[in-house]
């Protein structure tokens, strides 16, 4: 039973997997190697990645506080009315 020929092509896909599979194999287990042999890989690779971390919240810290990001300015916009309400009732006698 073949669902819109998807098994027409199953074989492509499998070997495209399996090729994919050992060729990121071969990839991590040469970095690996390297970062056992040389201790300033490891570090520069430990580097790298807490870069990447920290630019994913600069971004995330970006996008939150973007002046035109309207979710976030509504809901600072609802904070300061409650605020403001609250102040006016401490106001009024």
């Amino acid at each position: 039973m073949s669902f819109g020929g998807i098994d027409k092509y199953s074989h492509i896909i499998n070997n495209f997997m399996f090729s994919l599979n050992y060729g990121l194999l071969l990839v991590f287990g040469i970095a690996l190697y390297i970062m056992i042999i040389d201790q300033n890989v490891a570090d520069y690779f430990l580097l790298v990645f807490k870069t990447m971390k920290l630019n994913m919240v600069r971004l995330l810290w970006m996008i939150r506080f973007h002046p035109n990001n309207f979710i976030t300015t509504w809901i600072q916009n609802r904070k300061y009315d409650r605020i403001a309400k609250e102040m006016m009732e401490k106001i009024k006698p």
